[in-house]
């Protein structure tokens, strides 16, 4: 099968500095990002009504105002900091292992639009495509989900990021901790795996190899269904065979009839 993505992912290489011209320690630096999605996304919600919106990255509060002076409900739920927490020796946080866990405590078509930032690169994969299947649970059909997942094993070290808004195409990616979590990297055929009910609406790969993509929520099926036309009715069929006679009335026929012989 096609990778959904093929052909979607499109290079941006003026906006970001080479890796190789960047200094040792800027990982540690904040990074102003241009950001090719959130501009789409953006559009996207301005033409709606009051569409509700889900972030579940550090609370910023100018993410908020972002989204509020779009005309949105904004809702915040960190669930990196929950990621962050999680430990094999069955420490405080989310249980991302058990399949039954809620970790979306949301109704279901709760919302138009969900900020998933990088959460994906910090599960691995069977609680990623489960959590995947939670977003498609409160996502509305026809919504979208903007996320980031690393590609290149030599940004798995990255730290976690606080993310905040600056403008409609500009995005500061601020590190919040030097604990090393080691990302998971995805291929395009893993995040189509983890999104089956979503296709891409926009997807592009930064210069550090980060791709930013918005997934849209499939619509159900509108295809008609075609009822199957009523059978005829079938005539009983007589159990002896007919006769055709003529009857005879004061010397005149008249019209033939049926007559079931009884023998």
């Amino acid at each position: 099968m096609r990778d959904m993505f093929d052909s979607l992912f499109k290079k941006r290489a003026t906006d970001e500095v080479a890796p190789s011209q960047r200094p040792a320690a800027a990982t540690s630096e904040p990074k102003m990002q241009t950001s090719h999605v959130l501009p789409r996304l953006a559009h996207r919600l301005s033409g709606l009504q009051h569409p509700r919106v889900l972030d579940m990255g550090s609370v910023v509060g100018g993410n908020l105002q972002f989204f509020i002076e779009l005309g949105c409900k904004i809702t915040s739920d960190d669930l990196l900091k929950a990621v962050a927490v999680v430990r094999p020796d069955g420490g405080k946080g989310i249980d991302w292992k058990n399949p039954t866990t809620n970790r979306l405590d949301h109704a279901d078509d709760a919302y138009e639009a969900v900020i998933a930032w990088d959460i994906f690169d910090f599960l691995p994969p069977a609680e990623a495509q489960i959590f995947a299947k939670d977003l498609q649970r409160v996502v509305k059909p026809g919504g979208v989900v903007l996320a980031y997942f690393t590609s290149r094993e030599t940004e798995r070290r990255e730290p976690h990021r606080r993310y905040r808004i600056q403008a409609r195409d500009k995005i500061e990616w601020i590190p919040v901790s030097t604990t090393r979590m080691l990302r998971h990297v995805y291929q395009n055929r893993d995040i189509n795996l983890f999104f089956q009910g979503f296709k891409t609406h926009t997807a592009f790969v930064l210069q550090n190899g980060t791709r930013e993509m918005l997934l849209e929520k499939k619509l159900p099926s509108t295809e008609a269904v075609v009822a199957p036309a009523p059978a005829k009715p079938v005539a009983a069929k007589p159990k002896g065979p007919m006769l055709k006679v003529a009857v005879e009335r004061e010397g005149e026929m008249v019209r033939p009839g049926l007559y079931r012989n009884t023998k």
